[in-house]
């Protein structure tokens, strides 16, 4: 029986991947505060996708769940604000996704091509 893929080992095959097909990238990661709660710093609206990735003329912003997670309604709110600019790809990614985001990674795609991965 196969164990299901954590989100962080899940963020950690994908870091992996786009940094051995070319791509910056940002992730913020969380830390506990002084009353032991866990938070991201960060100045903005919260919910902002997980990874930030830049290569040549392409911009991914990429939210990662697990299979069975759920995106918050401020997660979802940024990835459409996000897929309304334009020559920009916003996504959920899910572990079963992981064959079309090396095939993102890897390719240089248009940026119209649809969206891989469960809808927001």
């Amino acid at each position: 029986m196969t164990l299901p893929l954590s989100e962080r080992d899940f963020q950690s095959q994908v870091i992996d991947l786009a940094r051995s097909t070319g791509w910056r990238l940002a992730h913020f990661r969380p830390g506990q505060t002084a009353g032991g709660r866990w938070a991201t710093q960060m100045s903005g609206d919260v919910g902002y996708p997980d990874l930030t990735l830049v290569r040549g003329d392409r911009l991914i912003f990429a939210e990662l769940k697990t299979s069975n997670g759920q995106a918050t309604p401020d997660q979802v709110e940024w990835i459409q604000a996000l897929t309304a600019a334009e020559h920009v790809t916003a996504q959920l990614w899910r572990p079963h996704d992981l064959t079309e985001i090396a095939t993102l990674l890897s390719h240089r795609l248009d940026p119209n091509t649809p969206p891989l991965g469960a809808a927001v």
